[in-house]
């Protein structure tokens, strides 16, 4: 499966599927072991998908040392432009007691999974950042190797990525609270290249975490250098934050179901925030695009042809936005945040407060409303 193109787009693996393909082969080399059975070496195991199916993933290489097999699988993120992708995710299974009545699976993060500390995600603070689905594909992937070798277990299994406490700097898990490590994470086992749903889902997590660590109000960016000029400005608390690149439609039709939420800061820079006046509050370039009509209306008044002009003959949304400035129309910049402003409200009705944020270029605050 993970070679099938959509799209002419490879799909990948989760670190979900990975640490449960991980187990069961650690699994199975144990218990093949306890039994005496023969062992061929296993190059591939079968994953259980929660949807149905099951996904082939190779095994690197597997440990066997007393009551305890660990296996290591390399990570397969297809065509998704993943930060997980070629790292290795060891698994290991140690026995602590056979013939149960029932089997029991303990299941930690090791060194590298990180450890969850604000409230407000699918996992209680304190708990190594494993999220539901996959702690159940470890589980069933353990069940499926003791049935396999008519065994009834009590086992502890333990996920570990080497390189996890760094690649999770290149994450939102600092700012989600998630210290020490990478989250183990998939509702579907597959990885969608590019996947629209898997960056929603980090908008809406991000939100989780402003409510319940107590925030009234957040600021949508929709990007990095405006949030950093817009933190130095409110002076809020990180987790106020919410990076919504080009959806943000859905984080606030999102922020509509949390009812503590009581005002929405929207900000962005010159082309975005064009987009929002428009409309389009999906701005990816494939789904909307600058209206230099719409901007070059709003330069209406005595003289004001050839700014019209350079306007329309502008090639790109930066440039429009040194134009107006160089004219001094800071009212046109305001204007364009006061349509920004009607559309969400439009969007999201009276139950928010709705404040915009325009950033210049230059890493300063180029207008508010």
């Amino acid at each position: 499966m993970a070679g099938e193109k959509i799209l002419n787009l490879r799909k990948g693996f989760t670190t979900g599927t990975c640490a449960a393909a991980g187990a069961k082969a650690a699994a199975q080399e144990l218990f093949r072991a306890i039994k005496r059975r023969s062992r061929k070496p296993i190059k591939t195991v079968e994953v259980t998908l929660p949807h149905g199916g099951e996904a082939k993933v190779k095994i690197k290489a597997i440990e066997l040392e007393g009551d305890r097999a660990e296996a290591s699988v390399i990570k397969d993120a297809g065509d998704d432009p993943d930060v997980t992708n070629g790292e290795e995710i060891k698994t290991a299974v140690e026995l602590v007691r056979l013939n149960r009545t029932r089997p029991f699976i303990s299941i930690k993060g090791g060194a590298g999974v990180g450890i969850v500390t604000r409230p407000g995600l699918k996992i209680p603070p304190g708990r190594p950042a494993i999220n539901p689905v996959p702690l159940e594909m470890i589980r069933t992937a353990v069940l499926e190797a003791a049935e396999e070798s008519g065994v009834v277990p009590s086992v502890v299994v333990t996920v570990t990525v080497p390189r996890g406490k760094l690649l999770a700097e290149k994450t939102m898990n600092p700012r989600l609270g998630i210290v020490g490590g990478i989250s183990i994470l998939g509702t579907t086992g597959i990885v969608e290249p590019l996947s629209l749903c898997a960056y929603r889902n980090s908008i809406f997590c991000a939100i989780d975490v402003a409510v319940a660590g107590g925030m009234d109000e957040a600021v949508f960016s929709t990007g990095r250098s405006t949030e950093r000029v817009v933190q130095e400005r409110l002076k809020l608390p990180e987790i106020a934050f919410v990076l919504t690149g080009d959806h943000m439609g859905c984080a606030l039709e999102y922020a509509l179901k949390k009812p503590d939420l009581r005002k929405i800061t929207i900000a962005g820079q010159f082309g975005k925030m064009s987009k929002l006046a428009a409309g389009h509050f999906e701005t990816h370039r494939d789904d909307s695009s600058v209206e230099l009509e719409s901007i070059a209306a709003l330069c209406s008044s005595p003289g004001a042809d050839a700014l019209k002009r350079s306007v329309l003959g502008a090639n790109t949304a930066r440039e429009v936005f040194f134009i107006l400035k160089k004219a001094g129309r800071d009212d046109v910049l305001r204007a364009i945040l006061r349509k920004v402003r009607n559309n969400a409200k439009a969007l999201v009705g009276p139950g928010l407060e709705i404040r915009c944020m325009l950033v210049g270029y230059e890493n300063d605050m180029a207008a508010s409303l």
